[in-house]
């Protein structure tokens, strides 16, 4: 009695969500809540003071374009901050940080393009995949509790995260032919980030094997020239240091042909390094919340593995694997599911029809996987997020004893504090095996100093032997309280 009534109720919202409104409202609707929600962890997190170096970087290169000087990112590359992926989408944001406090606007940015994929997810699912309305909701709050969208959420600010949306927007225009729709989404994401160029060069491919040779054709073109031209000719022009990219690949080469042809030259090398313990957890982590259906239509993830292939075969951080370089693989798993989910169905007059148990176990896997590995599971407390202790008043208190034109190095917890300045470098020198050495490391180039003590690593005698040889570099302490020193350099 109690399941038969279930099945009619589900299936009187069945019968809704595939009403022609609801097809308008229902990715809108979606995406409004998952923002919100999204927006409220990402600000919270950042009034705790919990912000990445990523985000002091890009909250200090908005401040520098804002001043009219060259967004040089002291506080991680040391570079300018459009030479380091192409991310001239970054401009327009900096320019509203003056109307806008920096890091809510970027956090809230960043949440909302999260947020805004879920409607051309919901057209790739309907439009594409032709599932039923559950099947395609099903889909959506897959992708809504999706460790990677979360930890992309989370993880500071990433003007990579900003194309997301319009990676998938593009694959669904080119695949139903709204060319001029196609083209823009397809040039904005590149300016997210230049090497998504190889990305919309393998779609341009897709587009040829589907049938649209002359425009698949330009789209590779394009692509492939837009990710290349930046490597061998903007980015050495802007940046002044050639191309950075380049320290992740040493081990092939020096130059981009040679780490080319070293990659080429030692297939086993390059092959061990892509397919090493850590690239596996990684395809892991993005393939099982969705139970591995992207590979059961393979077509439609095959143009991003070039890149992917590129992407896992350098040595970059844990933060930069399942970050940055997670976003255009991300793109295609989720073009990829609704179409390795319609493959399961069984195709009527007009839709497909997804049996409910495969879409219970879909979302299962999903909600398991976000309360294991997503860093706003309900085990990781986020509703208590947002709060500032008497620490946190103390590194607050701390940015107000210094000059706003003071140089400063200055310990982790503190970058996001201080990020609108010219010159802030992020402190480790007092993590070092000989303390007289941190110190003059920590002293070389900077006015001020900011220790958290909170976040030493080296016993309490080395990290008193560091203050005391800062002392002799020329710092004085002007202020101690609750673990947050502050030395200044002595006139």
């Amino acid at each position: 009695m109690a399941y038969g009534r279930l099945n009619n109720i589900l299936l009187r919202w069945q019968g809704r969500l595939e009403d022609e409104r609801a097809d308008r409202l229902v990715p809108w609707i979606a995406a409004a809540a998952l923002f919100v929600l999204l927006a409220a962890m990402s600000l919270a997190q950042a009034r705790s003071l919990h912000g990445s170096a990523d985000l002091a970087a890009y909250t200090q290169a908005s401040w520098l374009i804002r001043q009219g000087h060259d967004p040089i990112t002291t506080v991680t590359t040391n570079s300018n901050v459009f030479a380091q992926q192409g991310a001239f989408a970054f401009y327009p944001l900096a320019q509203l940080t003056g109307l806008i406090p920096a890091i809510p606007l970027l956090l809230t940015v960043q949440s909302f393009a999260l947020a805004v994929t879920v409607v051309p997810l919901w057209r790739v699912c309907r439009g594409l995949a032709s599932l039923r309305g559950g099947a395609a909701l099903v889909v959506m709050l897959c992708f809504g509790v999706a460790p990677i969208v979360q930890t992309l959420n989370l993880d500071g600010f990433h003007p990579e995260t900003l194309a997301l949306p319009f990676l998938l927007a593009a694959a669904y225009f080119g695949l139903s032919e709204h060319w001029r729709r196609f083209a823009l989404c397809a040039t904005v994401a590149v300016l997210c980030r230049a090497d998504l160029g190889l990305a919309i060069a393998g779609l341009g491919v897709l587009l040829m094997v589907q049938g649209h040779r002359r425009r698949g054709a330009v789209t590779a073109i394009a692509g492939a020239a837009w990710a290349l031209g930046f490597l061998f000719l903007l980015q050495p022009h802007i940046g002044h240091d050639g191309v950075t990219q380049l320290a992740a690949y040493s081990t092939y080469g020096r130059t981009p042909l040679s780490v080319a042809w070293g990659m080429v030259a030692h297939p086993l090398e390059t092959l061990g390094n892509v397919s090493s313990r850590e690239n596996f957890q990684l395809m892991v982590y993005l393939f099982a919340p969705v139970l591995f259906l992207p590979f059961l239509s393979p077509r439609y993830l095959l143009p991003v593995v070039p890149l992917q292939l590129v992407y896992l075969a350098g040595d970059v951080s844990h933060s930069t694997r399942y970050g940055p370089q997670a976003i255009a693989i991300t793109a295609f798993i989720y073009l990829s599911t609704p179409m390795g989910l319609a493959r399961l169905g069984r195709p009527s007059v007009e839709r497909v029809t997804v049996d409910r148990r495969v879409l219970i176990t879909l979302l299962a896997a999903s909600l398991s996987f976000f309360a294991l590995l997503a860093p706003s599971s309900p085990y990781e407390r986020p509703w208590g997020w947002g709060s500032q202790d008497a620490t946190d008043g103390a590194r607050l208190d701390a940015r107000q004893s210094i000059g706003k034109d003071a140089t400063v190095r200055a310990s982790p917890s503190m970058l996001m504090v201080l990020a609108q300045r010219q010159v802030l470098f992020p402190l480790h020198g007092h993590e070092a095996d000989d303390p007289e050495s941190g110190a003059r490391a920590a002293a070389e180039g900077v006015d001020v100093v900011i220790v958290d003590r909170h976040e030493v690593r080296s016993s309490a005698t080395d990290e008193a032997l560091f203050e005391q040889d800062l002392e002799a570099q020329g710092f004085s302490v002007t202020s101690d309280v609750l673990g947050i020193v502050v030395f200044q350099r002595r006139s």
